[in-house]
C-alpha cells in the first residue's frame, strides 16, 4: 500500500510539472537560401530590415555592422545569427517584438497595440541562449553576442521609460577572457545572472553607481516595487556593438524565452534551397505512395 502511495504522489508530480511548463520549438529561417542573409548599414544611424518573417528583425544596424542568418556559424542545423564588426562604430541586432512596426527605419513594439506587450518581468520563466565568438575577433576578449530584454517602464504617474537590461559575463563572471571557437549555453533565468539596465530605464547611470543598475530579475523586480513601477517586456534582443573597439565575428542560435511557464526556442536556420525543398517534396511522395501500396 506504501508503495502505491508513493507512486501515485510521483505520478501526479511528474503530470504538475508537466502542466506547469509546455516547451515548443519555432524554426525562423532566412529569406535567402545558403549562405543566408546578410543586412548592413553603413550608416551612424540605427536601421532595421524586416526578412519577412514574423516577429523577427535584423535591428539596430549601423556603423557598418553586419547581421544575417546565416551558414558561417551552423548550430542545430544548418545555420544561426551571424554578426560581425569591422568599426569600432559598429552595431548590429535581432530581435523579437509581439507585434513590429517600422519607426523610421528602424523596428519598435506597436505602440497602439496592448498586446505588443509580452508579459510583465514578474511573469518572465525562462530566459536562455547560445552564443559563440570567432577566435580571429580583435575586440575586448571578454566580450561575446549579448541578450537583452527590452523594457517599458509604467510608473505610477503614469509617465513611461523605455531601455534595456542586458546580460553580459563580464557583469557576473568578471573581465576574464571567454571561450572562443564552440558554442556556449547561458541559461539567464535559471543562473539569477544579473541585468544591466541602460540609463533610460531611469533606475540610475552606470557610469556613477553600477550596483543601482546591475541586479537579479527578482532584485529588478524589488527595485521596481520600491519605485512604484511595473517593469513590461516588450521584445528580445541578442547582438553586439555600442563601442566595441576593433573587429568582432560571431554568433547566437536557440534564443529561448517565455512567460507563465510557457516558453519557445527559436532556432535559427538557412531556408532550404529550392532544389532541396523539391528533393523532400518528391520523398514525401514516394512516401505517402508506399504507405497506399502497403494498405491495398
Amino acid at each position: 500500500m506504501q508503495n502505491t502511495v508513493k507512486l501515485v504522489i510521483t505520478c501526479s508530480a511528474l503530470v504538475l510539472s508537466a502542466s506547469l511548463f509546455a516547451q515548443s520549438t519555432v524554426t525562423v529561417y532566412s529569406q535567402n537560401a545558403a549562405p543566408g542573409d546578410l543586412y548592413m548599414n553603413p550608416g551612424s544611424t540605427n536601421q532595421g530590415y524586416d526578412f519577412t518573417r514574423p516577429n523577427w528583425r535584423y535591428n539596430n544596424v549601423r556603423g557598418g555592422g553586419q547581421v544575417g542568418i546565416r551558414t558561417n556559424y551552423p548550430r542545430s542545423g544548418n545555420g544561426s545569427v551571424y554578426f560581425n564588426s569591422s568599426s569600432n562604430s559598429a552595431k548590429a541586432d535581432i530581435e523579437y517584438f509581439a507585434d513590429p512596426v517600422n519607426a523610421g527605419g528602424n523596428f519598435a513594439p506597436n505602440p497602439l497595440n496592448p498586446a505588443s506587450l509580452l508579459g510583465t518581468l514578474n511573469q518572465l520563466t525562462h530566459l536562455s541562449y547560445e552564443w559563440y565568438r570567432d577566435s580571429s575577433s580583435t575586440t575586448l576578449n571578454y566580450l561575446h553576442p549579448v541578450l537583452r530584454l527590452g523594457i517599458l517602464r509604467v510608473n505610477s504617474d503614469n509617465s513611461t521609460n523605455i531601455g534595456y537590461l542586458i546580460f553580459e559575463r563580464a557583469y557576473n563572471q568578471g573581465t576574464s577572457a571567454v571561450p572562443t571557437d564552440q558554442w556556449v549555453s547561458e541559461d539567464i533565468f535559471a543562473s539569477n545572472y544579473k541585468l544591466l539596465a541602460t540609463a533610460s530605464l531611469g533606475f540610475g547611470d552606470p557610469n556613477v553607481n553600477l550596483s543601482a543598475v546591475l541586479k537579479t530579475i527578482p532584485e529588478w523586480l524589488t527595485a521596481a516595487s520600491n519605485a512604484n513601477a511595473t517593469l513590461y517586456v516588450i521584445s528580445v534582443n541578442a547582438g553586439f556593438g555600442s563601442g566595441w573597439t576593433n573587429t568582432f565575428q560571431g554568433a547566437v542560435d536557440n534564443i529561448t524565452f517565455g512567460f507563465n511557464g510557457q516558453y519557445t526556442t527559436y532556432n535559427f536556420e538557412v531556408v532550404p534551397e529550392p532544389a532541396s525543398m523539391l528533393a523532400l517534396g518528391s520523398g514525401l511522395v514516394s512516401l505517402m505512395a508506399l504507405r497506399r501500396r502497403r494498405k491495398a
